[in-house]
């Protein structure tokens, strides 16, 4: 027996054990799959099917994206400073947990106690009162979520409609900080 022929057997043997395990995984695979309500099965392979269709579109518009912020730096600076706004905004109740605002009142042993234990007796109408109103869910937190979603669809809207040179005029006094941020975003995309 050559050295050839018990290469090629034993190659030929791990090829059917392979396979072998390759068969027992695709049996456990579908009598895992059994159990699976039909109609599970036939909806996942549509949104595969979905997925598959709309990859091409979804690549497109990223394509599309890209280039308008290349175009438009200043401008795509302001949407983004828009949106980072109307994203804090979603955020602030749970800034106001961090800082220990709760629902139920200031939580022990937190910033706010802190400063609340500094003020003594709270007057309404403070910073601290209507960042605790805010936390218990009151007009507050509706004035807090108004402004913030206002001034970030503002800064969107005017982003997207003042001209490259109204932009450019606006932030020439803080130019070296704006050209900073486009180099940053820039960079941040691989331009």
């Amino acid at each position: 027996m050559s050295d050839h022929s018990c290469t090629s057997n034993g190659a030929e043997s791990l090829r059917l054990i392979n396979q072998a395990n390759l068969a027992n995984e695709v049996a456990r695979l579908g009598a895992a799959l059994g159990t699976l309500p039909y109609a599970s099965i036939k909806t996942a392979v549509k949104l595969q099917e979905l997925i598959k269709a709309l990859k091409p579109a979804i690549l497109q518009r990223l394509k599309d994206i890209s280039a308008w912020i290349r175009a438009h730096p200043y401008r795509a600076f302001g949407v983004f400073g828009g949106i980072t706004i109307l994203g804090l905004t979603l955020a602030i109740p749970v800034m106001l947990e961090v800082v220990g605002f709760g629902a139920l009142g200031p939580v022990a042993g937190s910033i706010a106690t802190g400063w609340q234990s500094s003020l003594g007796i709270v007057a309404a109408g403070t910073p601290f009162a209507f960042l605790q109103s805010a936390a218990m869910g009151g007009a507050a937190m509706g004035a807090m979520t108004g402004i913030g979603a206002l001034g970030g669809a503002a800064t969107i809207a005017a982003a997207l409609t003042l001209t490259e040179k109204t932009v450019g005029g606006l932030v020439s006094s803080c130019k070296e900080a704006v050209d900073g941020a486009v180099k940053k975003l820039k960079g941040f995309f691989g331009w």
